[in-house]
């Protein structure tokens, strides 16, 4: 089990994830420009794809962290490469369209918002101000459990069972509170992390679970935590399941992992994707169907996600993974990826 290095069905989830994000907001933007009811209620729960990323993310460290990056140094590094670059081209990208004038439906970004998205802080204002880029508020959760894990690797052997400690620890002293330190959803890294030590680190297993357990019997289902409840627990059941699976047979399709791949790139796109192109249609189609418009747009912001991994994202990466086997005088292969390392 420990050798296992292919998770094509988390793959698979990661893509679901990004889709069911990409419904929700393009038929809230839609709706916005259109007006009338909601053609399909039910992606309305698409913005909880967030909590099955969060889920994936927690067990993708834990493998990434034990097989691959078992250094503070190199975890962090590695971290910072897979995450940072495409989301600063992404906003600032987004900062430079809010000051074209006649584009940005709201005002223009500030420098110290930018300034705030780039450095991952806009929590420090409240929980209803999000980064330029505003599908960036997950990243900075990203990033504070990034952190967590790296000081954990460089202070402890316990490595997991010290990163779960203290994100357990912020939860019990926030009480359910949505404050971006203490709020509950953090708890759905853990959930992950916990799938991941049953696998890779078995004497942490136990502790983690019943870590686990004990600050979710001590949480409300009401409130902040009500989404971990609802929404971050089958999360972690469907992940523990697409493990299982995995880990059971080897899935033979290419086309989907390969969209999964392109999940971050999708996730941070696809809110311009969608608001240009119902921005030229509230224009050019007038009465366009709000049915229609929906899965069609959708669709669109996934393509034009998926180009944007092929052509930049997948490009940084190989740069980054040349850089290093440069370092080391290995020669790189033509293709370098590790498409289980993200986040």
């Amino acid at each position: 089990m420990q050798q296992k290095r292919s998770f094509l069905r988390i793959q698979i989830l990661r893509f679901l994830a990004a889709a069911f994000v990409v419904a929700y907001h393009a038929q809230i933007t839609i709706l916005s420009y259109y007006g009338g009811a909601r053609p399909y209620p039910l992606l309305e729960l698409g913005v909880y794809g967030v909590d099955l990323f969060f889920v994936i993310s927690g067990f993708i460290i834990v493998f990434i962290g034990t097989t691959k990056e078992k250094t503070a140094g190199v975890f962090f590094r590695r971290r910072i490469e897979r995450v940072v670059p495409m989301y600063f081209l992404m906003t600032l990208g987004m900062f430079a369209l809010t000051h074209v004038p006649g584009l940005a439906r709201n005002e223009a970004a500030s420098p110290f918002d930018l300034i705030q998205s780039l450095t991952f802080t806009t929590w420090t204002d409240g929980p209803e101000v999000y980064p330029v880029l505003n599908v960036g508020w997950t990243l900075e959760y990203e990033m504070l459990f990034y952190l967590i894990a790296t000081v954990a690797m460089a202070v402890t052997k316990r490595v997991w069972i010290g990163t779960a400690f203290v994100m357990l620890a912020l939860v019990v002293t926030g009480r359910g509170t949505a404050f971006f330190l203490q709020n509950p959803i953090i708890i759905e890294f853990v959930f992950g992390m916990t799938i991941g030590a049953f696998l890779y680190d078995r004497p942490a297993f136990p502790w983690m679970l019943a870590g686990t357990a004990l600050v979710m019997i001590t949480l409300p289902i009401s409130g902040a935590a009500w989404r971990v409840w609802a929404f971050g627990l089958p999360s972690a059941g469907v992940v523990a399941l697409a493990i299982y699976l995995d880990l059971r047979r080897r899935y033979e399709g290419s086309w989907l992992p390969a969209l999964g791949n392109a999940s971050y790139s999708i996730y941070l796109v696809h809110v311009v994707a969608i608001s240009f192109v119902c921005k030229v249609a509230s224009v050019v189609v007038p009465r366009l169907s709000t049915a229609v418009a929906v899965p069609v747009i959708s669709a669109f912001a996934i393509v034009v996600g998926y180009l944007t991994y092929r052509l930049i994202e997948r490009n940084l990466t190989l740069f980054f993974t040349r850089k290093r086997r440069a370092a080391v005088h290995v020669p790189a292969p033509v293709v370098a990826l590790e498409s289980e390392d993200a986040a």
